[in-house]
């Protein structure tokens, strides 16, 4: 696919009506970014390094939907993985779920790529279309490349209430790891799922392009 056939399956996929802005997300670079390995970066997405659970545009503006599409791959490394927030919802118990009830979220980073500030969110939400129980639980980042920083308010012990949670997001029963092969589409639901990286390893070379469907 060239730019031009990515943004016209991405627009197929936009349940909204409307100019190309008005479909898909733009930052300062358009509407498709360029996700590959630099040795020059100031940002962990471009790095080597793993990348934790988050779901994109907390810190601007959140898409409905976000399309994968890779360059190039060489195999084992840089894996995506995706967890079904609503799923790890269903299995929680009733105490579970009312602890989870009471939790906000404070998430702040230095905005040296394309986004960044500080956002204050509740941890249960609702899908805007589903209406079904999604959690916003993006871990916290602890790189010298643009760490990302969390504050847990709303339980008793904040940091084991992370932490436990934290084991939930990478349950088999919930998690979905994809490895990339060069020509793969993707689409993945911004609200019931969360995603991450696996580090690079020997696959340098890995690059896709993606886009954010409003």
């Amino acid at each position: 696919m060239n730019d031009e056939e990515l943004l016209q399956h991405a627009l197929k996929l936009s349940e909204r009506a409307g100019t190309l802005k008005e479909r898909l997300l733009h930052w300062d670079f358009g509407p498709i970014m360029q996700m590959k390995y630099d040795t020059r970066a100031s940002n962990y997405l471009f790095s080597h390094e793993d990348v934790p659970f988050h779901w994109d545009g907390a810190f601007h503006q959140e898409p409905a939907k976000l399309l994968f599409y890779c360059v190039e791959s060489s195999g084992t490394g840089g894996e995506t993985l995706f967890t079904n927030t609503e799923l790890l919802w269903d299995s929680l118990s009733a105490a579970e779920r009312a602890e989870c009830q009471a939790v906000r979220l404070r998430y702040q980073t230095e905005k040296k790529a394309h986004y960044g500030g500080e956002i204050n969110v509740p941890l249960v939400q609702h899908h805007p279309v589903t209406k079904r129980v999604i959690l916003r639980l993006a871990e916290e980042v602890e790189t010298h490349l643009n760490p990302v920083k969390l504050e847990v308010t709303g339980v008793s012990d904040p940091q084991g209430f992370y932490q436990t949670m934290r084991e939930k997001l990478y349950h088999t029963d919930f998690l979905v790891e994809h490895q990339w092969r060069t020509g793969d589409l993707l689409v993945c639901d911004n609200f019931t799922f969360l995603h991450g990286r696996r580090p690079l390893g020997q696959n340098l070379g890995r690059s896709f392009k993606r886009v954010q469907i409003l």
